[in-house]
């Protein structure tokens, strides 16, 4: 049986036209194709027509490994983006989710949104550890590069506190990139996600060196896969460092300065040219 015929065989138990199975979801195209051609549509789209037919995505996945959360455009673009600093398409993604729900036929990217968001917009730690908790179940595998986003957002909680636990989940990140072999184009955004707040971690630390060695590391494997998105953030980082300990970093920070500037990261910029 295939996704399309799990789908077709479920809205007849449910005694559902595909205009009724459609409503306020999609159009009634969009479920003929998954039914006659299997052709799955979008993350959001396909989580609440699970949600209507009372199916999660694990049961499609684990039956017919017809649908890759990684290949879904909208959810990548979404991640892309907040792990650069846009948080909008990926809080757009998850605004009408209620994760309290009993099951959570979510992508496992959905939760490390909901937590980090939460983080961003300070809520409260109940909240950010609950979607952390859920999103730690979700992965799965502990060789996923999920774990970085999982590793930073957890260390980020405990630096904010001021609490040494910080340092145990940003060690994790250190170990997990070391270790790293072949990765894709998502992989490599979330080692630079985590490769940066794990070096401003060691920096803040006064791991100077240490933490200038990680952050070219992550700036070769930018240039090698050709990525902009959070090179600024790199160079600013790296910049920052060099000052601290005395060396020179005029070039970096000019550098840090051009990539600023052409992803418009203003917020970014204010602090390259605060650096003296």
């Amino acid at each position: 049986m295939f996704l399309g015929q799990l789908i077709h065989q479920q809205r007849l138990n449910k005694q559902l036209t595909q205009s009724e199975l459609a409503a306020g979801i999609c159009t009634q195209n969009t479920i003929s194709k998954i039914e006659k051609k299997n052709l799955p549509p979008t993350i959001p789209i396909l989580i609440k027509i699970c949600t209507r037919l009372g199916l999660t995505l694990n049961e499609l996945f684990t039956e017919f490994n017809a649908l890759d959360t990684a290949s879904d455009e909208g959810v990548i673009s979404a991640e892309v983006a907040l792990l650069a600093g846009d948080s909008g398409p990926a809080a757009a993604l998850i605004t009408d989710i209620d994760f309290k729900a009993t099951e959570h036929p979510y992508p496992a990217i959905f939760f490390f949104f909901n937590g980090y968001l939460s983080y961003l917009d300070h809520q409260s730690e109940l909240q950010i550890f609950s979607a952390y908790n859920s999103f730690t179940a979700a992965i799965g595998d502990d060789t996923s590069t999920l774990k970085l986003l999982l590793n930073t957002g957890m260390g980020l909680i405990y630096q904010e506190a001021g609490e040494e636990l910080a340092d145990f989940y940003f060690n994790n990140n250190i170990n997990f990139i070391n270790q790293l072999d072949h990765i894709n184009v998502i992989d490599v955004q979330r080692v630079l996600f985590a490769s940066r707040h794990t070096a401003a971690y060691m920096i803040n630390q006064h791991r100077i060196d240490a933490a200038i060695e990680f952050l070219t590391k992550a700036l070769k494997l930018s240039q090698k896969n050709q990525i902009i998105k959070q090179v600024d953030h790199l160079y600013y980082l790296r910049a920052r460092a060099r000052q601290q300990s005395g060396r020179d970093y005029a070039e970096d920070r000019e550098t840090a300065l051009v990539f600023a500037k052409y992803l418009k990261n203003n917020a970014l910029i204010a602090k390259i040219k605060a650096l003296n």
